[in-house]
């Protein structure tokens, strides 16, 4: 069974400061609720929200007339988690000085609710990781805030590591190590070949691929052995 417990606080600020410290003791978040006023809203569409927080009917009516006033109502569903949840969030709630409610019902059982969660760490999916201190740090944010400078740079598209664009070959070697791709078929400037320079004919042609190096495509084997020695896969 889970434990429905609420109270009516003088201001939103002081409910959800009780709310915050809730949070500090350990409540989930998604276990608490701080109810106020919507512009336009009657005393009864206000009880009837409370309803579906599972609020005592009676005590509902009662909260709604301080509520329709600018007070704020704190519900909380306390279960099992942490340990003596309802004994925790009764105590941090009378700290706070909540308003008297002259015999209403502020506290009352309901069955539990199906868990629908993602996860079956849906409470502490960083388990191995310390609680953040919602007093001293209010809201997340990279690392580097705290340490002055930024420890991320936005990616830029760069052809050296040296500020400048500068490349380290300059220091040693005239001409440039690294160039914009070209097509080319000769790493020799003007597509000359190094075969030129020892061998009078082409080592690399151009030409359509053909089965006899003999003037008119003539096949001797083949025609000595009655069938084709050379095939084409297909």
């Amino acid at each position: 069974m889970t434990q429905v417990i609420s109270r009516v606080f003088e201001s939103e600020k002081r409910a959800r400061g009780v709310v915050d410290r809730l949070r500090f003791e350990g409540i989930p978040t998604s276990a608490m609720r701080v109810v106020t006023a919507r512009a336009g809203e009657s005393s009864k569409d206000i009880a009837a929200r409370l309803g579906k927080f599972d609020v005592d009917a009676g005590a509902a009516k009662a909260y709604a007339s301080h509520i329709s006033d600018g007070r704020a109502a704190v519900v909380v569903h306390a279960t099992y988690r942490p340990l003596g949840a309802a004994k925790l969030t009764r105590s941090v709630l009378d700290r706070n000085d909540p308003i008297d409610m002259r015999g209403a019902t502020e506290e009352t059982y309901v069955p539990d609710r199906p868990s629908h969660a993602p996860s079956i760490l849906d409470t502490h999916p960083h388990f191995l990781t310390s609680r953040v201190d919602d007093r001293r740090i209010p809201s997340g944010g990279p690392v580097s805030h705290g340490l002055g400078p930024k420890l991320l740079l936005k990616h830029r598209p760069r052809t050296s590591a040296i500020r400048g664009g500068k490349h380290m070959s300059r220091m040693f070697w005239p001409m440039p190590l690294l160039k914009k791709g070209r097509d080319a078929r000769s790493a020799i400037r003007g597509g000359k070949h190094m075969s030129r320079g020892f061998w009078p004919q082409k080592l690399l042609s151009t030409k359509q691929r053909r089965l006899s190096v003999i003037p008119g495509g003539s096949l001797p084997l083949s025609r000595a052995l009655g069938f084709p020695a050379v095939m084409t896969r297909r």
